[in-house]
């Protein structure tokens, strides 16, 4: 990723288009796991905190860049995980890593935190594992999160899985961006409530 490729500058007119698109409503922010982005003035700020938050702007800009360019699709309810995205076989430790194990690490100890944190994003409870929840992490995008809790004998397991139109919306490499994304802001939320 090149920030100078994903500034707000350089991305504007493409992110502008997803006012009232792809599950976006027609306002003049867009609004995904808790944070808002101005299509006015392309400031992002943190919902969670109640901050700008301008850190993030390049992720925000790439992952939103490329889902600009989808075509809405009824979910399958086909859940798969990153490894069968196309390419993601190569790069599915780098996934475990990056996005799964920092859920293992911040939830395992106790599962239903990670249901409250899931709250925040309007998340949805399943009922997989000793706890699972669904978030939209873009409107037509959900990420389902398995978590299986440490135990005396086992130490704590996650999955992270997508609906199989996943591909649709973004890229391999964006689908790991999103994910990891998604596993910082549950991270965040969990800070925040505690």
């Amino acid at each position: 990723m090149c920030a100078d490729r994903w500034s707000w500058e350089k991305c504007q007119d493409k992110l502008r288009t997803l006012r009232g698109r792809l599950g976006f409503p027609d306002t003049p922010s867009l609004h995904f796991l808790r944070l808002s982005l101005s299509l006015e003035t392309g400031e992002l700020r943190d919902e969670l905190k109640d901050k700008k938050y301008p850190e993030v702007e390049e992720t925000v800009c790439w992952i939103l860049s490329g889902y600009a360019e989808a075509k809405p699709l009824t979910e399958t309810q086909k859940l798969i995980s990153f490894s069968h995205t196309p390419g993601g076989a190569a790069y599915n430790a780098a996934f475990v890593r990056r996005a799964v194990q920092p859920i293992e690490r911040v939830f395992g100890s106790n599962a239903e935190k990670l249901w409250t944190a899931a709250k925040s994003f309007d998340g949805e409870r399943l009922n997989h594992g000793d706890c699972s929840v669904k978030i939209y992490a873009l409107p037509l995008v959900p990420i389902i999160v398995i978590l299986h809790a440490a135990t005396s004998e086992f130490s704590a397991s996650a999955n992270m899985l997508f609906d199989s139109t996943i591909s649709n919306y973004l890229t391999t490499e964006q689908i790991a961006g999103l994910g990891q994304f998604t596993a910082l802001r549950l991270a965040q939320a969990n800070e925040a409530i505690t």
